[in-house]
């Protein structure tokens, strides 16, 4: 009997047009626990070094953990695990809804999806029965049009579908998969992906639910959970959705601004949360099951910029389609969030693509000749929306912009990269990391898929937060340096700070609800409860932490195994430059490699290489990955 998991594993291969179904092993699903956790060892033991992500031989995992389609406040999420074209890393990307859960009911933890089909297909999960069927007449349709389309044709309102728009169809690098019509599985390019394989989404929907091994434990431990939550310590984000950043962080002088040139926006006030609750928000919509409801719906009623109703823009967005741009037109933002949604385009690569163009063009690297006469300059809304829609298309200069900021920059030449701003081909988020959080400096160092602000946490919950989230008893550094200090302390301290972010990771939650302390946030202590009713397996904070600790490393092997090493754990030169102006004048990042010292001893990791040492690997039953 399972009790919080379905118990299967789909494989779909879109060449032979083979499906399979397998049933998974308890005792070795409980080494991972779950999610991008046991993805991480199906994908590095079936999926050989070196392999082209956008050819048939490339896989792809759709995954889910056990609190998944629960009552567990945060149990709305699926992530899709992968090798990305955009960087050549482990990837993985998460997004909310309601299409993890619907995946769970419709029988599967996993799906394995591997080939390529003959002509555009889409993939039709229903209550345990799986098909292949014909997508040549929605290739060429944007997302919305999509899920419409394929809501009337199986007369099913209740279906939840992932699918890609043109941008993935046409090979756009970082191309996202989009869920639930405005939800994204944004990072890294998997839209690409689905696009090689000539799929064109994945539809489910079930009605097998989740059996609970220990049901009144388990509905203690979600009481406290929400009880717990209602303390949380971030109440903008339930309250105003993640754009309440906007103006707080401008104030402080860590709001990217100019492709990061700076951290302070004069006309942040423009393009604030503020201004969007107040003029432009329709709605808040929440995820499966979740309380905080911090997703929004927004509109543009008329004007060039109309827009219809369309989930978001989330603070990343505004960030980069406004600061990072110098648009100070919040309905320009608006309308790009939502081209980005129906064409199915990651909000963070996009915007700042085209940030580091306009610096390119101010700077003479780029002329109106290079841009098919776009006129480039810091601000110009207008053309930032028309060269969105030249990325999708791949359409002349679109097609440039298309590959994501590391390839223009190495055509563009030295000037250029010395302005690019991406690790290891991720753009980077919307995070400051010389005012912000040092920690966060080293997570972009150092994180598996690149430049990552969410995977697996946000960790300026340590430095600026001045939050532990439960791991200060397991040996978390406390209480933190300053946020200036680049010290040995921050690099140990991030050891904690990943892990406790990868409990989030392998159990299927989004990670918000775990940002706090003991009675204000959902810690490892508390998802170890959650986690033993559910299963009735007596799993401890411990036990949690471990597995965390196994996924963790091996995405780090994945890594390896591709070639990167400690030589590519580095920042973009602009953040060793001091910030020019605002509050936080004068912030740098100084010392990365002292953070990184300490962090790879703290790990048992090897300093020369940044790789797990044979030691580590067998510490934790991971012997496949020596080599």
């Amino acid at each position: 009997m399972w009790y919080g998991y379905a118990g299967k594993l789909l494989r779909v291969n879109l060449t032979t047009k083979d499906i399979k179904i397998e049933e998974l092993d308890q005792q070795e699903l409980r080494k991972y626990i779950g999610c991008s956790g046991y993805a991480a060892k199906i994908l590095y033991q079936e999926m050989p070094a070196g392999i082209d992500p956008l050819s048939p031989e490339s896989k792809v995992v759709l995954s889910t953990g056990p609190v998944t389609g629960t009552l567990t406040p945060s149990g709305g999420s699926y992530e899709v695990c992968y090798k990305s074209p955009l960087t050549g890393t482990w990837n993985q990307a998460r997004s909310g809804g309601a299409f993890g859960p619907k995946l769970k009911y419709a029988g599967f933890d996993f799906v394995i999806i591997e080939g390529k089909a003959e002509e555009p297909v889409y993939l039709y999960i229903y209550d345990g029965s799986v098909e292949i069927r014909c997508a040549k007449h929605l290739w060429g349709l944007n997302v919305e049009e999509t899920t419409d389309t394929l809501i009337r044709e199986l007369d099913d309102p209740e279906i939840c579908i992932a699918a890609i728009g043109q941008a993935g169809e046409n090979g756009v690098l970082y191309a996202a998969l989009m869920n639930d019509r405005g939800r994204a599985a944004g990072r890294g390019g998997i839209g690409a992906v689905f696009g090689s394989k000539n799929l064109k989404a994945v539809v489910v929907n079930g009605h097998k639910g989740v059996k609970v091994a220990q049901p009144e434990k388990f509905a203690k431990a979600i009481e406290k959970a929400e009880q717990w939550l209602q303390n949380y310590p971030f109440q903008s984000i339930p309250l105003f959705g993640t754009v309440g950043l906007v103006s707080l962080n401008n104030s402080l002088g860590i709001l990217p601004t100019k492709n990061f040139e700076t951290a302070y926006f004069e006309k942040a006030e423009k393009v604030s949360g503020e201004v969007i609750n107040k003029q432009y928000n329709i709605k808040r919509r929440a995820c499966y099951g979740c309380n905080f409801a911090c997703g929004r719906y927004t509109a543009v009623k008329n004007g060039k910029f109309a827009t219809p109703p369309m989930e978001g823009p989330e603070y990343e967005t505004v960030d980069m389609f406004g600061p990072i741009c110098l648009v100070e037109d919040i309905e320009a933002v608006i309308r790009a969030n939502y081209l980005c949604n129906v064409y199915g385009l990651d909000t963070i690569s996009t915007g700042l693509s085209i940030g580091f163009v306009m610096e390119c063009y101010e700077k003479g690297l780029l002329t109106e000749k290079d841009t098919d006469g776009l006129d480039l300059r810091w601000g110009n809304a207008e053309a930032m929306i028309k060269l969105i829609e030249k990325i999708v298309t791949k359409e002349g200069f679109g097609a440039f912009v298309a590959q994501g900021v590391k390839r223009m920059a190495e055509k563009l030449g030295p000037k250029a990269e010395e302005i690019a701003n991406h690790v290891k081909g991720l753009e980077v988020p919307a995070h400051e990391p010389r005012s912000e959080s040092k920690v966060i400096a080293l997570q972009y160092a150092v994180t598996p898929r690149g430049a990552c602000h969410m995977h697996p946490t946000w960790a300026s919950t340590f430095d600026f937060g001045q939050l532990e989230c439960g791991m200060k008893e397991f040996g978390m550094p406390w209480p933190p340096e300053p946020i200036p200090a680049e010290t040995p302390t921050k690099g140990k301290a991030y050891r904690y700070v990943a892990l406790q972010g990868e409990i989030s990771e392998i159990v299927g939650a989004c990670i918000f609800h775990s940002w706090g302390t003991e009675g204000s946030c959902i810690t490892p202590q508390l998802y170890a409860e959650i986690v033993s009713a559910l299963t009735g397996w007596d799993v401890t904070a411990e036990e949690l932490i471990k597995a965390a600790e196994r996924s963790w490393n091996l995405k780090r092997c994945f890594n390896g195994r591709e070639g990167f090493t400690r030589k590519d754990d580095k920042l973009p030169k602009r953040f060793s430059q001091a910030i020019p102006n605002g509050p936080s004048k004068g912030a740098k990042v100084e010392n990365l490699d002292t953070m990184l010292d300490a962090y790879y001893e703290a790990m048992g990791w090897d300093k020369a290489t940044g790789l797990p040492t044979s030691e580590k690997l067998k510490e934790l039953g991971l012997e496949f990955a020596i080599n």
